[in-house]
């Protein structure tokens, strides 16, 4: 094999390695900042209960 042969390989197989746990990574994160949403919205619900409750 030529040169050139064995660091495309070596390329192609460092993708397949690295791009799922990079596209995982980032899904992960989407999740998260999601879920740090909904928890936001969740308390400001919970606030507003409380404040009206008060009046």
């Amino acid at each position: 094999m030529d040169t050139w042969q064995i660091i495309l390989a070596i390329i192609i197989v460092g993708l397949s390695i690295i791009m799922p746990i990079y596209y995982s990574s980032e899904k992960k994160k989407k999740e998260q900042q999601e879920e740090l949403e909904k928890i936001k919205k969740y308390g400001e619900t919970i606030n507003q209960f409380t404040s009206d409750k008060h009046k």
